[in-house]
């Protein structure tokens, strides 16, 4: 083996892999199949004794490492689950929100014994980095997420297990601790809020999501324009970022004839100074480690290779947290450097760069082979993946390139250049181009459905298997062509059969639903009610592919509701709107307004709401949605029972009966993002959604 770090760096990452990953005993198989394909290339690439006695070994640490993580610091304070206590602890980070409620790591003791970082959303209290917050009673409880947001695995990358629920006297003391990184962040909104106030908003977010990775002052229509678009990575602080300001801060150093070992000190302190700035985000970390080994390289007269800075970077960060194998951050930014350093310049490596013509087909190869890399896990990941990145990615990100280096200016010389003007105006362009081709259906494909990343991985293995087997670049690019066309019939596949499904979702959070039916390409949204419903509805129809609604529903609450549902589906096509009341949602006249109920009759269903009781028929099958304050009806079919329960409320606790809210006396309680198909004669099939 010639590059041992490479085959180490596999070998522990396979370890941590399989330990997060397969728990259960009839998962052995699949790293058993893995181990029998490396034994496999091993003997191709003539691998020695000790070559595979030093991945085995490495395998093995960090297996051994990732299970005494989670037996002895997970396990160790997820018990702590449901249980009261108190805790005290350094405030580690924090996100302010709106009504003057934020969210807040604290780093520190549950009941002055267990070591550990928790989570809890309060008001804002003022405080900054290193102050200490003391909660005297609270309820801890294991973070989770939901359908709209996989809280869980996003907190559990970073250490974070538990959250602090119903906080009582909370108490804060003032210490005065980590001065920097105050100054820094402090430094941080003052020129994000420069950026907003000087090119607006939606401009100015965007650079501040270039430079500092921050995405909360970008609406939502903006974002999805841009990852349709292809370049919604460039609001992420990561390699390029790292790449960017590294080449053009060295360039300085030597225009200025600083000493090379000064020159790499400067870097690393101004390197350090983003990553604080950036809150310190594994893929930047990353960058930064690799930026570190290729710019050392020439000190002791080594030529740095990718593959193996990389290896070097991700092997550190392994060792350093088991559980960044979770992070989704964490394995895009490794797969697109692999793909952009590694996969790509392989696969173009005989191609000429002579001509211009040669050298722009070139670089479009290069970003062609680098998307083509990173789809799988952006299928895995996403419910959306570009198809027109490779050209974006050519045109667009120079572009973004530019405003970024104008916005880094902007902050290093504490806005002293007049650079803002200059970006604000290529901003628009961008933004422009962008909002155009996401609006073209050919640009993105969807695949929030399971079948896309379950095909997406066959594909992989099968690519890599004739990579292995031949070697022959032809044939790989064959493969890939191949396994695209295959995914792409995989997902046509599933949209038609699900064509033909009576279905119902329930999206919501805790005890607050919407309702989604579709049957023959006809959509409904019903609405009970729920500040963040119209987000679930969005993913939902998102997800599944779903770009008009026949009616859009409101309960209650109609006219924050309707402003919502608006913002939300702005992409979605909404036919017609009911809103209960007497008064058209904010001023839409074409909205139908009720105050008793309705009644929608189409093919083979009919969709009814009286007396507070929604039914859904379906030949010969029914679903009614009850309040759970409501009386029960004798006669009903499956029912789901949304709202809270109460001591009076009438339980139901039998196979016909769903309960949105939880009560330890029910089964089927504590219930949300479900969806049911109906089949006939009053046959199920509930699936839970991920």
């Amino acid at each position: 083996m010639k590059r041992k770090m490479i085959g180490i760096t596999t070998g522990y990452i396979s370890g941590l892999f399989f330990v997060s990953f397969f728990t259960q005993a009839w998962h052995l198989i699949i790293p058993a199949y893995a181990f029998l394909v490396y034994v496999i290339i091993g003997r191709l690439k003539k691998f020695s004794i000790n070559d595979f006695a030093l991945v085995a070994m490495s395998f093995a640490i960090a297996f051994l490492s990732g299970e005494l993580y989670t037996r002895y610091v997970y396990e160790d304070v997820v018990k702590y689950d449901n249980v009261s206590g108190t805790f005290s602890g350094i405030v580690r980070s924090y996100d302010l929100y709106d009504n003057d409620k934020a969210r807040y790591i604290l780093k520190g003791k549950i009941d002055n014994i267990r070591s550990a970082e928790i989570s809890f959303f309060t008001n804002d209290l003022d405080i900054q980095y290193g102050d200490r917050v003391s909660i005297e009673n609270c309820t801890f409880k294991k973070i989770s997420g939901d359908y709209l947001f996989d809280t869980e695995t996003y907190y559990k990358a970073d250490g974070i297990f538990l959250n602090a629920e119903n906080p009582e006297n909370i108490s804060v003391e003032k210490l005065g601790r980590q001065k920097v990184k105050n100054f820094l962040m402090d430094y941080r909104e003052k020129i994000i809020s420069d950026f907003r106030i000087k090119l607006g908003d939606d401009y100015g977010g965007f650079l501040s999501g270039m430079v500092f990775g921050e995405k909360s002052h970008l609406n939502d229509g903006v974002k999805n324009s841009l990852y349709r678009t292809g370049i919604g990575h460039i609001m992420a602080v990561s390699g390029l970022h790292i790449s960017v300001m590294s080449v053009f801060l060295m360039k300085i150093f030597k225009r200025l004839k600083i000493n090379k070992f000064v020159s790499f000190g400067l870097l690393n302190i101004f390197m350090l100074l983003m990553l604080i700035m950036s809150e310190l985000p594994v893929s930047a970390v990353r960058a930064v480690i690799m930026a570190d080994i290729a710019y050392s390289a020439g000190f002791f007269r080594r030529h740095n290779d990718t593959f193996n800075s990389l290896a070097v970077a991700v092997l550190l960060i392994c060792i350093s947290n088991p559980y960044v194998i979770y992070s989704q951050g964490f394995i895009l930014s490794v797969g697109g450097t692999l793909g952009i350093g590694v996969f790509a310049p392989y696969m173009v490596k005989n191609l000429p760069a002579e001509k211009l013509p040669e050298r722009i087909i070139k670089n479009f190869l290069m970003m062609l082979y680098t998307t083509i890399f990173i789809m799988p896990l952006s299928m895995i990941f996403f419910d959306e993946v570009s198809i027109v990145s490779p050209v974006t990615n050519i045109i667009i990100v120079p572009l973004c390139t530019f405003c970024m280096v104008m916005g880094m200016l902007y902050t290093i010389t504490g806005g002293l250049l007049p650079v803002l003007e200059i970006s604000g105006g290529i901003i628009k362009i961008i933004l422009l181009l962008s909002e155009k081709i996401s609006g073209l259906d050919f640009s993105y494909i969807r695949c929030g459905n399971a079948i896309a990343g379950k095909l997406a991985v066959i594909c992989v293995v099968a690519v890599g298997m004739v990579r292995i087997s031949t070697g022959n670049r032809k044939f790989i690019s064959l493969a890939i062509v191949l396994s695209l066309l295959t995914v792409s019939a995989g997902n046509k596949l599933y949209e038609s059969r699900q064509y033909d499904k009576f279905l119902v979702a329930v999206v919501g959070r805790y005890e607050k639903t919407a309702v989604i039916i579709s049957y023959h390409g006809k959509n409904y949204v019903i609405d009970f009610s729920g500040y963040r419903n119209p987000q679930y509805v969005s993913k939902y129809l998102s997800e599944n592919n779903i770009k008009s609604v026949d009616y859009l529903v409101l309960n209650k609450n109609v006219q924050s509701m309707y402003i919502s549902y608006m913002n939300e589906l702005d992409n979605i096509i909404t036919e017609n709107i009911l809103a209960y009341g007497n008064t058209y949602p904010c001023g839409d006249d074409k909205a139908v307004v009720f105050s008793d109920g309705y009644h929608i009759d189409a093919e083979n269903y009919s969709i009814i709401y009286e007396d507070s009781i929604l039914r859904i028929k379906y030949k010969n099958s029914e679903i009614d949605f009850i309040s759970a304050q409501n009386e029960v009806p004798e006669i009903r079919g499956l029912t789901v029972f949304y709202g809270n329960i109460t001591k009076n409320t009438d339980l139901q606790d039998d196979e016909h009966s769903i309960y949105l809210d939880s009560n330890e006396n029910i089964r089927r309680s504590g219930v949300n993002n479900f969806r049911i198909e109906i089949i006939a004669d009053g046959k199920y099939s509930i699936v839970q959604m991920r």
